[in-house]
């Protein structure tokens, strides 16, 4: 006898199956899919997976969770992986030193990364979490803020915009569950994270919600169009049009099952992460839900991408002269 919840399973891959062509029958190709992390920035792939979009689309991923983008990119690069989610910091740097790196479908519309300050941080420089967002990150200078990676987005989002505001912050580099421990002891000011992880230390009470990316409290100028993309290298996207269509379906077939299906949604989520107690699950849902419905890869997203990295200030070779049409997948 079917559950409720596998009743409703089967309406859900019988309602994406009819939006798409049959995939014969046949045991599914297994692709290797390296992540930046386990955060809610990344979980789109592993969404679509739980949700049974890419089976039916006769493929099965493995997932290899990786310390931050810039491994995933590398991985990417050395051909560990064939597909990676990594960030467009990471993208630029791989074309502007010519390594064909490009965008097989975006998974994260806008910027993921939250700032969040330990309370002694925010005593000491006096400033109040209410305060204008210049203030706030002016205030970041000469305090000790951790992120994911040199070359990643919430790095080159954080660093200009807080160098916009005056402030000289010197950041170190962590893997995002070590941050959280890491605000805990004292060992920094604060952290640059994706949901889950900017959230732990907000519910345990010894941090601060600081400057929240996907509430949009930075500049356009500091966003950058997708905090992570799916990337491939271009030789494997030319050598593989069936597979490389399939997958820009499953996210296709992910962006109407987010509209049409969010009970369901949820339920995967929950299954993805099950130590989140439903109050947090339910508060980080709300906020990062829409993020995960992307539009495909266009040439002015890879365009603000390029424009988003250099207005860091990273010296990075040939950045001018980058083409943004050279950035998108293309299997044919």
């Amino acid at each position: 006898m079917l559950t409720q919840f596998s009743r409703r399973r089967l309406i859900l891959g019988c309602t994406a199956m009819a939006a798409t062509r049959p995939v014969m029958a046949q045991s599914p190709e297994e692709i290797s899919i390296g992540l930046a992390s386990t955060s809610f920035a990344t979980v789109a792939a592993r969404l679509a997976k739980e949700l049974g979009l890419f089976a039916q689309h006769g493929m099965a991923p493995r997932f290899i969770v990786l310390e931050n983008a810039s491994a995933t990119t590398a991985a990417l690069i050395s051909r560990s992986v064939e597909y990676g989610v990594s960030g467009p910091g990471e993208l630029v740097v791989a074309q502007s030193r010519g390594q064909p790196v490009q965008v097989l479908a975006n998974t994260y519309r806008g910027l993921s990364g939250s700032l969040v300050l330990s309370k002694s941080a925010i005593a000491k420089s006096g400033i109040s979490a209410s305060a204008p967002v210049g203030l706030r990150l002016k205030a970041l200078d000469g305090m000790t803020i951790a992120v994911p990676s040199a070359g990643g987005a919430y790095t080159v989002a954080f660093k200009g915009a807080s160098k916009a505001a005056g402030a000289n912050v010197r950041f170190t580099y962590m893997a995002q569950p070590a941050m959280v421990s890491a605000l805990e002891s004292g060992a920094i000011d604060g952290y640059v994270g994706g949901a889950p992880f900017w959230a732990i230390p907000v519910i345990k009470g010894y941090g601060l919600l600081w400057v929240g990316g996907p509430k949009g409290e930075l500049a356009a100028e500091f966003v950058p169009a997708s905090s992570s993309n799916l990337q491939v290298m271009r030789d494997l996207a030319l050598a593989r049009p069936s597979q490389i269509n399939r997958i820009a379906k499953v996210f296709t077939d992910l962006n109407r099952v987010l509209e049409e299906h969010p009970t369901e949604v949820k339920s995967a989520v929950t299954r993805i992460y099950p130590d989140l107690d439903r109050p947090t699950l339910d508060l980080l849902y709300d906020a990062e839900s829409p993020t995960w419905k992307c539009p495909p890869p266009s040439v002015e997203d890879m365009a603000h991408e390029i424009a988003f990295v250099r207005a860091s200030g990273v010296a990075l070779p040939n950045i001018d002269s980058l083409n943004p049409s050279a950035f998108i997948a293309r299997s044919v």
